[in-house]
């Protein structure tokens, strides 16, 4: 699972990742995925669909393009 958050101005969503994990199961809400650890279900990452009505345009400016020189499947 790739360890960098970002955000895609494109899709527009932000990915926001909050710890390792084996495998993941991912859950749906309004506003996108909530993805937990199935192990322990501690939560592992957040994407934010929407993420220029929802996040403030100074953190989204702050946040690296996906693929901006980082491996993706890292």
């Amino acid at each position: 699972m790739s360890m960098y958050a970002y955000y895609d101005p494109d899709a527009d969503v932000a990915w926001l990742p909050t710890g390792d994990a084996g495998t993941v199961v991912s859950e749906e809400v309004e506003w996108g995925l909530i993805d937990h650890d199935e192990a322990t279900d501690k939560v592992v990452a957040v994407e934010i669909w929407r993420a220029s009505e929802r996040l403030p345009k100074a953190i989204l400016d702050a946040l690296p393009r996906p693929g901006n020189g980082r491996d993706a499947a890292a």
